[in-house]
């Protein structure tokens, strides 16, 4: 059995084509003129490509008493409390949050440490780069971990980074504000980022390994 989700849509489009929506769910694309078993023909001979990029994405957490719960790349165990003064916190190993619209509470509280940590590691860059980011973006992406509009010096990041460790992060913003200086995925670029990071490569595999 599957490890995901498929949805097969027939769109009219000249080719089959594969799309990875999130950790568990995949697009298989089909022209009109292509039969569904032709489709699943081809989906099988990709199955590799198909498991290595489903690893890219972060898995949904479940916000309930006792679920696993990762924050900066460390694990804690979800606790609901009645505090209504402290909201989130972290104790012990333990995630708290306040039991009222919990959902809501923890989002706030993880987008605002999110803007935090990583608007002070766009900050350090941009001194060592000696480059400017004028506009930053906070949000859920499906298909990247960040993005760089390299014309405008726009910065956009994953919120899901949160999950990740304070290395993690760090390699994924040098890596979108390398590109103000080479705009492609170049020996070039790769050089760049090396230079100011050795171990980048080995931050790049804990970015794409599962939680």
């Amino acid at each position: 059995m599957k490890n995901y989700k498929l949805i097969i849509k027939k769109k009219s489009v000249k080719n089959i084509s594969i799309r990875i929506t999130s950790f568990d769910e995949v697009v298989l694309t089909l022209p009109f003129f292509v039969s569904k078993s032709k489709g699943l023909e081809f989906l099988s001979q990709k199955e590799s490509w198909i498991q290595k990029h489903l690893k890219n994405f972060p898995k949904s957490y479940e916000l309930k008493e006792g679920a696993e719960f990762l924050y900066l790349g460390e694990k804690y165990t979800i606790k609901f409390h009645h505090d209504r003064d402290k909201k989130v916190f972290f104790q012990d190993g333990f995630l708290y949050v306040y039991h009222d619209r919990s959902q809501q509470v923890l989002d706030l509280f993880l987008k605002k440490q999110a803007r935090d940590i990583f608007v002070k590691l766009i900050q350090k860059w941009e001194k060592v780069l000696d480059k400017s980011i004028k506009r930053v973006s906070i949000k859920k992406m499906k298909t990247r971990w960040g993005s760089c509009n390299t014309q405008k010096a726009y910065i956009n990041l994953n919120l899901n980074l949160i999950h990740k460790s304070i290395d993690v992060i760090d390699y994924v913003i040098l890596h979108e504000m390398a590109h103000l200086t080479h705009p492609n995925h170049s020996k070039e670029f790769h050089g760049y980022v090396a230079k100011f990071m050795a171990d980048w490569k080995d931050r790049e595999k804990l970015l794409k390994s599962n939680f």
